[in-house]
């Protein structure tokens, strides 16, 4: 088991490794956070767009995966036990695979709004520098756990700092996991609360809501 303590910027809601080289840390509060921001709308996707990229957001971020299945837009995204969101999101359709957020200049730090279907995989986040070696990699479920039974747009902020390793790319793996804007408050969803009966259709596809969301027959706009 991975041990982990406390540091001096535990007020800002960092968790250290113990025994790592880079000293990089765990991020579970946007307090003070500097990093660059998140802009999923940039690319105006009105509805999900399939794809596995690369898709150049805003910011000097580009999007790939490891699946051409996975996200990016408004639509429905059921999140079992942690409930619904349709905000503006990156998010993978697989518990197999894994998203990449790749920088056009290396950062300090990087964090972002991240929920996730609790019990479907193991929810990692890493990052890597510029010639593609780790930084640092941490389990969520184990580490810094999301919980947000039954809601609607919760997303919880996390991310890693360098520990003075400069990231140039950025990961989300292991799990049905969605990010949103970087504060732990994305953007207003579209809409209402769906009805019980949506609610349950919607959760049992996680990232796909039916063949009509798939072939991007959606009337949803972004906001």
């Amino acid at each position: 088991m991975v041990s982990f303590a406390l540091r001096t910027a535990a007020a800002l809601g960092f968790l250290a490794i113990a025994g790592t080289a880079s000293a990089a840390t765990l991020i579970t509060s946007d307090a003070g956070y500097t990093g660059p921001d998140l802009q999923i709308g940039s690319i105006g996707q009105p509805y999900y767009l399939f794809t596995g990229g690369p898709t150049a957001l805003l910011g000097g971020v580009t999007f790939s995966s490891t699946t051409a299945n996975s996200v990016i837009g408004t639509g429905g995204y059921g999140l079992g036990s942690n409930g619904f969101s349709n905000a503006p999101i990156i998010g993978l359709n697989s518990s197999n695979d894994t998203m990449t957020l790749t920088f056009d200049t290396a950062i300090a730090s990087f964090g972002l709004g991240i929920n996730y279907a609790p019990g479907y995989g193991d929810p990692v986040i890493a990052a890597y520098d510029g010639s593609g070696t780790l930084i640092a990699s941490f389990n969520l479920a184990s580490l810094a756990p999301i919980s947000t039974p039954g809601a609607f747009n919760a997303f919880a902020f996390r991310g890693i700092d360098g520990g003075g390793t400069a990231i140039k790319s950025f990961t989300l793996s292991g799990a049905y996991i969605i990010a949103s804007a970087n504060t732990g408050s994305p953007p207003p969803a579209v809409g209402g609360v769906p009805e019980p009966s949506t609610w349950a259709m919607l959760i049992v596809g996680f990232g796909f809501v039916g063949s009509a969301m798939r072939n991007r027959r959606t009337t949803r706009r972004m906001v």
